[in-house]
């Protein structure tokens, strides 16, 4: 049950204020928290549940009023399975959708100094009481023009608040992987260009206007319309869909229907990266919505796009696991920089490892499970020989982030499907990328 809070007139700001608890937060949900809740060597009797829980209650309170990319860190850690105890992990989970929200009176003047005019009249209604507030943003259900409407509204000052985060952040990446392989610097600059685009809502809305296009051909996949008239930069007006959350669709007993929805899921994601060569890097599960078995993909903020040579040479990679050919699979590998020191490089445990990720795609009827997605955490951090000679090119920080994440949305849908078939189709599929417009203003 998610506590009520006291609105926020205005966001943390300042070094004590913000870049001081952003450092102390990022270390507790980062290092700290990989090292003593992802590690499955950890016997479970030497979790302790209640102090879990409590420190959940803890970081909940904190991230929900930092927002920002602290909080973004904080819903990562609420659904990533294995990422804590599950009673820890509910309680985080209110911040996939229920943090503490931005008072009315600074959404309004967000919303009047973006549109002309007072919201009164603007809309034909709108609720003074948010139905969800994330780390960007707020989502207020209001009515135009006689249909209803979701209308999201950036929170004051957020792109600066979002860039001192990025400051404190890619500090600690730099200091963490300094004697790695990793390049630090080149994935704080990916990051740091996806949270730019996240701001602009005039990118996010002609995103959303390709994703719907994008998802035309699949007969249970929906994107929400654009309502144009009342889109700015910082405020996003789009038709209003009623259907179930995440946490509400996984507590049906239909399991059938959930492995439609997890099907339909997976589909359209790599049909979009293998076919698009683009695709919707934030799989957390308050971006979808379910009416039976149609899935409603929601914000498009965080759009990641690549280039036909690394979407090609991804899919070698993936076919010569799929065909079991060692020789493709060694370029491949080399032709994506995921090795960044070829010498005393073990090749028989990146395959053995590679072959546990496609474990699914050559199982007809796997089943996605807690232990399937937390061993994956053992075999590539704690047990793996290679990770100071691995490499992790920028193009990679979002494609690990989509493969945890939506393993972990698979898994909490207990999904079972007929992956072979759906990956190899879209390995398969011709590379086509499509056009990157840029946004009218």
């Amino acid at each position: 049950m998610a506590t009520k809070r006291r609105s926020l007139t205005k966001l943390a700001r300042g070094f004590r204020d913000r870049t001081l608890v952003t450092a102390k937060l990022a270390s507790k949900t980062g290092f700290k928290m990989l090292a003593k809740t992802l590690n499955p060597n950890a016997k479970a009797k030497e979790v302790d549940e209640e102090k879990a829980v409590a420190a959940a209650e803890e970081l909940l309170e904190q991230m929900s009023q930092m927002k920002g990319l602290i909080m973004k860190f904080g819903q990562m850690a609420s659904y990533l399975e294995g990422a804590m105890p599950a009673k820890a992990q509910k309680v985080l989970s209110q911040l996939q959708a229920q943090s503490t929200p931005m008072s009315y009176e600074a959404v309004a003047a967000v919303i009047e100094s973006e549109l002309g005019s007072a919201p009164d009249d603007l809309f034909d209604e709108l609720e003074r009481e948010p139905f969800a507030a994330a780390s960007i943003g707020q989502v207020h259900r209001g009515r135009f023009e006689g249909s209803k409407v979701a209308i999201k509204v950036q929170y004051p000052d957020i792109d600066k608040v979002l860039k001192s985060d990025l400051r404190t952040v890619g500090t600690l990446a730099r200091l963490s992987t300094m004697f790695s392989a990793v390049d630090g610097g080149g994935l704080v600059a990916e990051l740091q260009e996806r949270m730019d685009e996240e701001c602009d809502y005039v990118r996010e809305a002609a995103n959303q206007r390709l994703f719907c296009r994008l998802l035309e051909p699949f007969a249970r996949a929906s994107v929400p319309r654009v309502v144009e008239a009342r889109s700015t930069r910082r405020v996003l007006t789009s038709e209003l869909v009623d259907a179930l959350s995440f946490g509400a669709f996984c507590e049906q007993p239909d399991q059938t229907l959930r492995d439609r929805a997890a099907a339909t899921i997976f589909e359209v994601c790599f049909n979009c990266i293998f076919h698009h060569c683009v695709f919707n890097a934030d799989p957390h599960p308050g971006n979808y919505l379910f009416a039976g078995d149609e899935v409603v993909f929601l914000d498009f903020g965080c759009i990641k796009r690549f280039s036909k040579p690394y979407v090609e040479s991804w899919k070698r990679l993936a076919l010569s696991i799929l065909d079991g050919d060692r020789a493709v699979f060694k370029e491949a590998s080399i032709d994506m920089g995921l090795v960044a020191k070829e010498r005393g490089f073990d090749w028989d445990y990146q395959w053995n490892v590679m072959r546990y990720l496609y474990e699914p795609f050559m199982n007809d009827g796997f089943r996605f499970d807690n232990d399937y997605v937390t061993r994956s955490y053992d075999l590539l951090l704690w047990k793996n020989p290679n990770r100071y000679k691995a490499g992790m090119p920028r193009d990679t920080l979002f494609v690990n982030r989509l493969q945890w994440g939506l393993n972990s949305v698979l898994s909490q849908l207990q999904a079972s499907g007929p992956w072979p078939d759906l990956w190899r189709r879209a390995v398969e599929t011709p590379t086509e990328p499509v056009d990157a417009v840029e946004p009218e203003r």
